[in-house]
């Protein structure tokens, strides 16, 4: 059943099974499981009360604006003009939709490393843009290696997409090599499109580095961010593209021609939450590095090869000793012990010998998950 889709369909299929057991537990969602903070909300109602009939600019109302440039400038270390360098979005999926569209005409050819979050695929169907990948593996940690990108590229080479964290891999663009990506960019005349909607969430000694705080990058980046990770506000839909203006034109077009602008209520909210009190989300950080030692602990005591998170909420694991395809895998995982985990099939057709995994549950709820798990592994292997 679920060997014969791909991408979103795939996880949709097994989402819907998972719906039909009671106690499932899903290890493959994407979405914090933390509260959004009591300030943001608060902050949403006043909004509704006094802001609900304001007049919303494509781009943007500017005090969130303004605010976003200063988090850009004081987290990422990238000086935007607020007034035509920054435009707000309904999240990280229409951010990401719009840069696509912005760079990419019917034809043109964009790098994009292996594994990568499943959306750009779509968001390139629509362009018509053609997508070269550039593979990792979990022996290398999922590190995209520079000269591989340098060989992919023709002459109908437009853009580079680069996701640090990575989503599935969690895996950290290092400062030497996001800039030799930027000197490839450079030589060759190309768009980067950057994603940093986990640049929060970095483990152990790696250092989260943005494409446009790097000699070179400023010029020809446009970077995607967005609150849904950072602040759990998954739902409320606010996100934002920084870039050069001439770029950011383009994207503001797009934006207007498409959603207009981004809902009233979630702009104060995303406003009240870059400009309030940043408590939780370190303590977000602080869980999440708990629960990754958890989940890590687990999977090698399982025996399990993965690539070491080094940023993000996810685990990505070769699972090829099974003999099975990760769809089929997760199928077993679900039907056995109803957990779900992701099938690497959804992220790239090519993965479907690696399933991810988060740590985006309670801790108690991960370790039953992970024990669940550990169970039907061994019943898996039992018949192989």
């Amino acid at each position: 059943m679920t060997t014969k889709k791909q991408g979103t369909n795939l996880l949709y299929e097994l989402i819907a099974e998972a719906k039909t057991y009671s106690d499932t537990i899903i290890m493959g969602r994407g979405d914090p499981d933390f509260d959004t903070p009591p300030h943001i909300v608060a902050a949403a109602k006043q909004a509704m009360a006094e802001h609900h009939a304001e007049h919303v600019p494509a781009e943007g109302i500017l005090p969130l604006r303004k605010a976003i440039a200063e988090r850009v400038k004081r987290i990422n270390n990238i000086d935007v003009d607020p007034e035509t360098e920054v435009v707000v979005t309904n999240g990280g999926q229409e951010a990401l939709m719009l840069m696509v569209l912005a760079v990419m005409a019917p034809g043109d050819e964009i790098i994009v490393p292996e594994p990568n979050y499943n959306t750009y695929h779509d968001a390139l169907k629509f362009s018509r843009g053609v997508k070269v990948s550039v593979p990792s593996s979990a022996e290398t940690n999922f590190r995209t290696d520079p000269a591989a990108v340098r060989a992919a590229i023709t002459p109908k080479t437009r853009a580079l997409l680069l996701v640090s964290p990575n989503n599935p891999t969690a895996t950290v663009i290092s400062r030497e090599d996001m800039q030799e990506f930027i000197s490839i960019a450079q030589e060759h005349d190309l768009v980067i499109i950057a994603d940093d909607i986990y640049d929060l969430f970095i483990y152990d000694d790696f250092k989260h580095v943005s494409t446009a705080s790097l000699p070179g990058g400023k010029e020809r980046t446009l970077t995607l961010n967005a609150l849904s990770k950072s602040f759990s506000m998954t739902g409320w839909r606010l996100g934002w593209v920084v870039g050069p203006a001439d770029l950011m034109a383009r994207v503001k077009a797009l934006k207007a021609a498409t959603t207009g602008g981004t809902s009233i209520i979630s702009q104060y909210a995303g406003l009240a939450a870059l400009t309030g009190p940043q408590d939780a989300v370190q303590y977000m950080a602080d869980e999440y590095k708990k629960r990754r030692k958890l989940v890590l602990d687990a999977l090698d005591d399982m025996g399990m090869v993965y690539g070491v998170p080094q940023g993000g909420q996810f685990v990505y694991i070769d699972i090829s000793f099974t003999g099975l395809d990760s769809a089929d895998l997760a199928q077993k995982i679900l039907s056995d012990q109803h957990v779900l985990v992701y099938p690497g099939a959804a992220f790239d057709k090519d993965r479907g010998q690696y399933v991810r995994m988060t740590f985006l549950q309670p801790e108690d709820k991960l370790r039953e998950g992970l024990e669940r798990m550990r169970v039907a592994m061994k019943n898996i292997m039992a018949v192989r």
